[in-house]
């Protein structure tokens, strides 16, 4: 067959998220010359369509609204069909609805498929978590970003040659252009020390209440110091008031979102993840490219980059005095900072540049586009989700029960299910 191969990319929504931005850079730098996208979705909105757009990629609605229905079985046989009618060589389903729904179908179809694992499950009740380990042994690859998330997998007993690990890409020429450019207006004042932090405001993985606590430490010994905490969500009054508890709402700045994120890290003193649960982090991963000096929480894949007293330092989660005091020698020596930082931006360089990215995106479509679904993998009892001595996957429980329910749902959803946020990204 000449020309290029179909490759349905199934996402769920192009809301701003570091998943979403990360199927975006996939979308824009693959080699058109062999891969032709079309992109499915359950709901055709988000801050990424225009994008999308713009780049000439064909963008299909998929309405899926809950997993357990008649009319979604339905759907999933209208796509299979779909799938064989338009040649399609494979699906890539990108989070936990589609890799359900893409999954089903392109067995179906009788196409490979792959399943984008990129955290591990902290989000997932235990039966979405059985789906996802029952989706991962049908699929013919299951990608993740993270060792760690790979050895999730391979303790659930997906067959070990299905599992690809495929690390997150960074434009670097692109995100330096962007580091360097003047802030937007409504950015913080540069002149005081400040401590950065990325994440969404949805879910309480992301620990903001510990780096609040952190920082009410922080500010004793540098009381110029100054909190900026970019994202926004449903627990953004929640984080507000605890500050003004603190004592410390003069000092933490809430920016909600912003489009200038690669200028902000680049003029901040610390960047800081405070996480429960993460795999690979685009925050820390931006942090790092901006040569800012890292504290982050010693959490699923973070470890894997962020290296203690080299590229930065850990802490570990649910420990705000700990998180202090790496902060604050952070803070307290600026030459070991920088050189942290310089180390940094040499391990992203390295390992997650853009180009590294789509070669291996380019090698795994080639290797699958005229395969077969593979057969699915063993069935094995599933153990726990986290090895002996780990960190805790998720924040004290008391944090849930303090939390309003998130208002948007991004993905469908059915009776019991759990809202999500759509993807775990830097700002979802």
């Amino acid at each position: 067959m000449t020309g290029p191969r179909t490759v349905l990319v199934f996402q769920n929504r192009f809301l701003l998220g570091g998943q979403e931005r990360q199927t975006m850079l996939h979308l824009r730098t693959l080699d058109r010359s062999r891969w032709e996208p079309l992109v499915a979705c359950f709901r055709a909105e988000g801050e990424h369509m225009a994008d999308l757009r713009e780049m000439g990629v064909r963008v299909d609605e998929v309405p899926v609204r809950s997993l357990g229905t008649p009319r979604t079985a339905w759907l999933v046989k209208q796509l299979s069909d779909r799938i064989r009618r338009e040649r399609i060589a494979l699906v890539h389903s990108q989070d936990f609805f589609t890799d359900v729904v893409g999954t089903l179908a392109a067995r179906l179809a009788g196409v490979p498929s792959i399943v984008t694992r990129v955290d591990l499950a902290h989000a997932l009740d235990p039966v979405r978590y059985q789906l996802l380990r029952g989706v991962s042994h049908l699929a013919t690859r299951v990608l993740v970003n993270a060792l760690c998330i790979r050895d999730l997998c391979l303790r659930d007993g997906v067959d070990p040659s299905k599992m690809v690990v495929l690390r997150n890409g960074l434009d670097l020429a692109a995100f330096d252009a962007a580091a360097e450019a003047a802030p937007a207006p409504g950015a913080p004042d540069f002149g005081r020390l400040t401590v950065i932090n990325v994440a969404n405001m949805h879910h309480p993985v992301k620990g903001q209440p510990d780096l609040l606590a952190a920082m009410r430490l922080v500010l004793r010994e540098f009381p110029q110091a100054q909190l900026a905490l970019v994202g926004d969500g449903v627990r953004r009054p929640l984080l507000e008031a605890q500050a003004r508890r603190l004592g410390i709402e003069d000092r933490v700045l809430f920016l909600g979102h912003r489009a200038d994120v690669p200028a902000l890290v680049a003029r901040a003193a610390v960047a800081v993840s405070s996480s429960y649960s993460e795999g690979i982090s685009n925050a820390v991963l931006e942090a790092m490219a901006a040569r800012c000096a890292v504290v982050a929480t010693a959490v699923g894949g973070t470890p894997e980059i962020v290296h203690d007293g080299v590229t930065g330092w850990l802490a570990p989660p649910g420990a705000p005095a700990a998180l202090a005091a790496r902060i604050g020698a952070a803070l307290r020596d600026p030459i070991t900072a920088r050189r942290a930082g310089q180390a940094a931006r040499g391990l992203v360089a390295r390992e997650f540049a853009v180009e590294e990215m789509r070669e291996a995106y380019d090698a795994l479509y080639g290797g699958l586009a005229d395969a077969k679904a593979a057969p699915p993998s063993r069935w094995v009892v599933p153990g726990p989700r986290r090895t002996e001595g780990a960190a805790p996957a998720a924040p004290p429980a008391e944090w849930d029960s303090a939390t309003p329910r998130q208002e948007k749902t991004p993905g469908p959803t059915g009776p019991g299910a759990e809202r999500m946020e759509a993807g775990d990204g830097a700002q979802a």
